[in-house]
């Protein structure tokens, strides 16, 4: 099952594992990745999402099942009460260009890292993978993992982590890449390259 996990639901994830931060900062977020795309600054005004650059119509980009969120634990203890910190994925973007024979496609990927009751403050490196896949054969293209950097400061229990990658160029295959690639989002914790593959995406038209 693919899933797209939005700022809103991020956060619902950490309060249901009884982590739960404050629900005013997910836009945010929302509005840093927009403004790194459009202005390479976190303090412009938004960027209002757009699917189409260059007549190329950006492919998906999803939530890989099972990777909405990671955990740290402080041991052997597995429960909330030995949770250090928890990262949740939040607002999800994407721009497309055409270079040639190759779209150039870039990701904005944020979200939160909180910290657990066995937790504290301190800087963290947050583990991304990002999996392209072809839908002709379902097969992955290109993988990718990112490290991402983010502190909670001492007077707080919560931060924002985010990042817009550098071009990944993939062969142009069509105009409408949303249906000739799919892109996953996930915290890489050891799992295989390539997400469980839900049913084949129909073709428009």
């Amino acid at each position: 099952m693919r899933m797209y996990v939005g700022p809103l639901a991020a956060l619902a994830v950490l309060a249901t594992l009884g982590l739960g931060g404050c629900g005013s900062k997910e836009d945010d977020v929302g509005n840093t990745v927009g403004n790194l795309f459009a202005f390479n600054s976190t303090t412009a005004p938004p960027l209002t999402a757009a699917n189409r650059s260059n007549d190329v119509v950006c492919p998906p980009v999803l939530v890989a099942e099972g990777q909405a969120s990671y955990r740290i634990y402080a041991g052997a203890d597995k429960s909330n009460a030995g949770v250090k910190q928890q990262f949740a994925l939040g607002a999800l973007s994407r721009d497309c260009d055409t270079n040639g024979g190759s779209i150039n496609l870039r990701l904005g990927i944020s979200g939160y890292v909180q910290a657990g009751p066995a937790g504290g403050a301190g800087a963290f490196t947050v583990p991304v993978k990002v999996v392209v896949r072809r839908e002709s054969d379902q097969a992955p293209v290109e993988v990718r993992t990112y490290k991402i950097s983010a502190a909670i400061a001492p007077s707080e229990a919560s931060a924002p982590f985010s990042l817009v990658t550098d071009p990944i160029a993939l062969p142009s295959l069509s105009k409408d890449a949303d249906t000739d690639y799919s892109v996953y989002v996930g915290f890489d914790a050891g799992a295989p390259d390539a997400p469980k593959a839900p049913a084949k995406r129909r073709k428009r038209g």
